[in-house]
């Protein structure tokens, strides 16, 4: 535990004391707290995660957070710890991430005492990988807990939509998820064969085995392509890739990542469900062409980005990225710095001031 101080902030009730609450500390999600905490420095940001915020790759480097909790044990273990921690602190705001940082919160905090925001970075009732019942209980979890919810800062505009709970009187703001990317990286070299890049955690979540289905097609076109996975996750899966002739690369440093990634010619995202990725944000900031998948997560995506036939549109990309790449661009032209930054200022004020009045972007 790092030492903090234990006074809080008195003043004008804006909120400079935010308190961050996630399962794991790690990829995406990790990458999007980090992010968070640089954008708006105005605050201090405490963690309070089950693991080390430097258990992976450079995360730690990433963030800037004034002091770090750890909690373990079983559920209630969890549950008493996010209130010890609350009672030291005592941030203005508690912001949860994620199914189970969501629920951990909202069972030990009470919002009327102490504002909650909260991020679910895609909804568990978005799962492919369960049955509907299992779904189905996700969903009725998520909204009961919603009535003790002060606000949703949602990552994606459907995540937003889906946030619209009934009984549930929370503000929603979307702050999206930005990459600002180093401004010198590797750069594509001509003549090369072609490489396609997938990504993340490998997990049911990721799919990488469309990934992998989706470059043996490709394949049989362009039979010199490389393909590799940036991440690393289940091992019997990341030997599926590797015996598919996908080179996994591990966890590395963001920038060995999105060195990496600037060096592609091809960006397919392979997630079966999401909020809304990084990498794919990363991507287009690197002006790598860009494909999803047409999932419910990217309903907001022009069909020609998340095509139905992922191997005829990337054949196309490889030939002629520009339009892509542009495309990619208008879309995420708001997905900046200076937005989330005043998105996230919107979300707080309005936890620690509920009938405060929206300053951009947000929504009731």
């Amino acid at each position: 535990m790092t030492t903090t101080r234990t006074t809080a902030h008195e003043g004008d009730g804006a909120p400079r004391r935010v308190l961050h609450v996630v399962e794991k500390f790690s990829s995406g999600v990790g990458s999007a707290i980090a992010q968070y905490s640089r954008s708006l420095p105005s605050a201090e940001h405490f963690l309070l995660s089950t693991t080390a915020v430097d258990a992976e790759g450079d995360l730690a480097d990433q963030a800037a957070f004034a002091g770090t909790y750890r909690m373990a044990g079983p559920v209630p273990a969890k549950i008493r710890r996010i209130r010890a921690v609350a009672a030291e602190l005592r941030p203005d705001v508690v912001h949860a991430h994620s199914s189970h940082g969501g629920a951990y919160t909202r069972l030990a905090l009470r919002r009327r005492r102490q504002p909650i925001v909260y991020t679910p970075h895609c909804y568990a009732f978005e799962r492919r990988d369960v049955a509907r019942p299992t779904r189905a209980a996700f969903w009725g979890i998520e909204a009961l807990l919603a009535r003790n919810t002060t606000v949703f800062a949602a990552c994606a505009p459907r995540e937003e939509r889906l946030s619209r709970w009934p009984g549930s009187g929370a503000r929603r703001v979307l702050v999206p998820n930005v990459a600002p990317v180093p401004a010198h990286l590797a750069q594509r070299t001509p003549g090369e064969p072609p490489v396609v890049v997938g990504g993340g955690r490998i997990s049911p979540q990721k799919d990488p085995g469309y990934f992998a289905a989706v470059v043996a097609e490709l394949r049989r076109a362009r039979p010199e392509l490389r393909a590799v996975w940036l991440g690393d996750g289940e091992p019997d899966a990341r030997r599926a890739l590797e015996r598919a002739e996908v080179e996994v690369t591990g966890w590395l440093p963001r920038a060995a990542v999105l060195d990496r990634l600037a060096a592609a010619d091809l960006y397919l995202h392979s997630a079966r469900w999401e909020g809304f990725p990084l990498m794919v944000a990363e991507a287009v900031a690197l002006g790598v062409p860009t494909l999803v998948r047409p999932v419910p997560s990217f309903d907001d995506v022009p069909g020609e980005l998340r095509p139905a036939d992922p191997v005829a549109a990337a054949l196309t990309c490889l030939a002629d990225p520009a339009a892509n790449v542009e495309r990619w661009r208008a879309l995420l032209s708001g997905n900046t710095v200076e937005s989330q930054s005043r998105a996230l200022a919107e979300a707080y004020a309005a936890a620690v001031v509920p009938d405060s009045h929206p300053i951009g972007g947000g929504s009731r």
